[in-house]
């Protein structure tokens, strides 16, 4: 029984196999890049000389891109606490 306890003692102090800084950084610019992309600032010129990227389906787009952009934010922040239970 002693080595169970010892194998699981030793599966809790494993340390973490990646870098949080690492994990951060590309989640800040994957968020920067989300907002720029909602705002418009990447708006260029295509070869006939007309805005690409412009009209209501880039709009409708972009406003869907941010609700599930949002709601999945919001379930990441809410479903720890509504199933507890569950490892996320």
């Amino acid at each position: 029984m002693d080595k169970v306890d010892e194998h699981e003692e030793k599966e809790k102090n494993k340390p973490v196999t990646y870098s949080y800084a690492f994990f951060h950084i590309i989640f800040s610019l994957a968020s920067m890049y989300s907002a720029m992309l909602l705002t418009g600032w990447s708006t260029s010129v295509g070869e006939s000389g007309k805005l690409v990227d412009v009209g209501w389906p880039s709009v409708w787009v972009r406003i869907i891109t941010g609700w599930a952009t949002a709601g999945l934010y919001i379930w990441s922040l809410l479903a720890p606490t509504l199933f507890p239970e569950r490892e996320f």
